[in-house]
């Protein structure tokens, strides 16, 4: 007996199991499933494949298998998976044995060929215990359970875990040129525009910037957070569920100090938290806010020559005052509300449960009171229509060749598995069993990533086709085109919209959605201005 062959001699019978290991090896193109047993007038074997056995192919596999002599005649049929008749049946029995008719042969064959009657009693000859049944790499692969969501996440994360980090910036912002370099301590907006800016300082802070985060998703607010880099450095998950939940994230400094800083010790300080904010979170939103509101220390100065927009505040509660009670600042905060307007609260440095405790309230009465709430970016935006629309670089584009990468890491793995089927030995089931179970789990993870990749590049796809919209929008507005200008931002919305919110470039999506429809309500109607 040897890899090739069945038999290579005659000085002893082979044994079913290495016949049907003879088998597995060659016949695996042309059946799945193979059954072999042993009568004393012979050999049986039944062939079987989702379609019946191509019998020109399987009696050539057989004949490769066969060296210089055949002992015993082999009787070979080939049915349909599930059947219960075989579709063809061929008797091979040696040279030297008068055969009727010759079906198929082969001239260099050390054996003949003859058709045997076909019968459904087939069957019988290969029931339990009568011999070996060999099955094909795909057969074992069907009959392997299928893993559940949680193998099948396992997988995905423990692939994922290998990649390479998506590159920032999720979100780059540069304010427009009117704010770009300037102090400002609120927004000029056009008669009928009631829109009012929530920001928070010297976060995050892992009691109250979480409160404060989940009355904001709560009420679907966007607001924008002035974060301390130590305190990033400190709780860089917050930084990033800020910035995942579609809030703004910008630069209040490093240390927080108010001393007077010297050139290059305020470049520093500047620079420094703006690069690690980036690398943190992603994000790189040019809006500088001066520790304590002060602008003569040498911050101020080092963020209006970078050209960041250095954002003081209009509204000011005083939360930070020790004694304020919720009532207190929630009733300034509402007093104080006027469109355009900066509101100055805080998320960390100190004990801000009052803070927390006023924010249902003062949402409450501004929203009463036909208040909009947004971003600083979305203030500045409605501010200065007529600036650049800005394009993000965001990271779904990264994440989306993330995507792409996970698939030919799944996709390779699979056909890892696969060879490692198909070279497994049919002698030993339970390796064969596992081998197919982790295949079918990799196979399961692979396709979800595939669906997954198809269904953010759609996402994607929409969110530049509506984009390209925007900026036809701008053009047209320079050109006075208000038909044109309209018709842009309606599909540019409508094409929003259809954006799912399971999506990674979602929260962009609603903030590029809110920009459009402001710019849409300034738009002059066409009809208005034939007149």
């Amino acid at each position: 007996m040897t890899a090739a062959g069945v038999v290579v001699g005659c000085d002893r019978l082979p044994s079913a199991q290495e016949i049907a290991q003879a088998l597995a090896l060659r016949l695996a193109p042309q059946a799945t499933s193979v059954r072999v047993a042993y009568a004393q007038d012979g050999w049986n074997i039944l062939l079987e494949a989702e379609q019946i056995p191509d019998q020109r192919s399987c009696l050539d596999a057989l004949g490769d298998l066969l060296t210089s002599s055949l002992l015993q005649p082999i009787d070979v049929y080939g049915r349909q998976l599930g059947g219960s008749q075989p579709g063809w049946g061929v008797r091979l029995r040696p040279k030297d044995v008068p055969a009727p008719e010759q079906v198929g042969q082969r001239s260099d064959r050390p054996y003949r060929t003859e058709p045997l009657l076909l019968a459904a009693g087939v069957a019988i000859l290969f029931s339990v215990g009568a011999g070996l049944h060999w099955q094909s790499p795909s057969v074992w692969l069907e009959a392997a359970p299928a893993a559940s969501p949680a193998q099948v996440r396992s997988v995905i994360l423990n692939a994922a875990a290998t990649l390479a980090p998506a590159t920032p910036p999720l979100f780059r912002y540069v304010p427009p040129e009117s704010f770009r370099g300037r102090v400002f301590n609120s927004v000029p907006l056009a008669a009928g525009q009631k829109l009012i800016a929530l920001t928070f300082d010297d976060g995050p802070d892992p009691i109250y910037t979480t409160q404060v985060l989940d009355i904001l998703a709560k009420e679907n607010i966007k607001a924008s957070f002035f974060a301390i880099a130590s305190a990033v450095a400190a709780y860089p998950e917050l930084a990033q569920q800020i910035v995942q939940e579609g809030h703004t994230l910008a630069n209040h400094s490093w240390s927080h100090r108010y001393h007077n800083y010297t050139p290059s010790a305020a470049m520093r300080e500047v620079d420094h938290t703006q690069q690690y904010i980036e690398q943190v979170t992603g994000v790189n939103i040019k809006l500088f806010r001066p520790p304590g509101g002060r602008l003569n220390n040498g911050l101020a100065s080092r963020a209006t020559q970078q050209g960041y927009g250095v954002v003081m505040w209009s509204v000011d509660p005083q939360d930070w005052l020790p004694g304020q009670t919720s009532e207190q600042i929630a009733t300034s905060v509402i007093r104080q509300a006027h469109p355009g307007g900066i509101v100055l609260l805080h998320d960390g440095g100190g004990n801000r449960a009052a803070t927390v405790a006023a924010l249902p309230k003062m949402i409450q009465d501004l929203r009463t009171k036909g208040y909009e709430f947004v971003t600083l970016p979305e203030l500045l935006q409605a501010s200065d229509p007529s600036g650049e629309l800005h394009h993000p670089e965001w990271l779904t584009i990264q994440e989306t060749a993330q995507l792409e990468v996970l698939v030919a890491k799944l996709e390779a793995r699979c056909q890892a598995l696969r060879a490692e089927l198909i070279a497994s030995s049919p002698l030993e089931p339970a390796q064969r069993h596992q081998i197919a179970a982790a295949l079918k789990e990799q196979q399961q993870a692979l396709s979800w990533v595939q669906q997954r990749l198809a269904f953010e590049i759609i996402a994607e796809n929409r969110y530049q086709a509506a984009f390209a919209m925007g900026q036809q929008a701008l053009t047209a507005a320079k050109a006075q085109e208000w038909a044109v200008v309209t018709h842009q931002l309606q599909g540019a919305i409508a094409e929003l919209e259809r954006i799912s919110e399971r999506s990674f470039v979602y929260p962009l999506a609603q903030v590029k959605q809110r920009e459009y429809k402001r710019l849409l309500d300034r738009t002059p109607n066409v009809t208005s201005s034939r007149r």
